[in-house]
């Protein structure tokens, strides 16, 4: 393994996974403008973009990075829920976040 990484949407307030790019048919694609965090999302059925639609003003979005021989990183974006839009045509769910936080989750398991 070079490097695997996987993407995730979860309500903020439950704590429900909405989208898991690693266990779903969802793919994405991520870019930084210099100002926001853009992630366009396909493969999702009409449920769960409804469901994230509704949900849109508290989501989190997370972003797990791992390369061979170090330590998972797990990014975490605060989304912007005026900024999540789905395009039916391309049927592609694209959301903005704001802000982002970097750690190595095993930096905080106790021994």
């Amino acid at each position: 393994m070079t490097q695997q990484e996987w993407f995730m949407v979860k309500h903020a307030v439950t704590g429900r996974g909405l989208v898991n790019s690693k266990t779903d048919t969802s793919s994405y694609r991520y870019h930084h403008d210099g100002t926001h965090f853009i992630f366009t999302v396909t493969g999702l059925d009409k449920q769960t973009v409804e469901q994230i639609l509704q949900l849109r003003q508290e989501l989190n979005v997370f972003r797990f990075v791992q390369r061979k021989d170090q330590p998972l990183v797990k990014h975490w974006y605060y989304v912007q829920g005026d900024k999540v839009e789905y395009n039916k045509e391309s049927q592609a769910l694209t959301i903005y976040a704001g802000s982002e936080i970097r750690y190595v989750p095993e930096d905080y398991f106790a021994d």
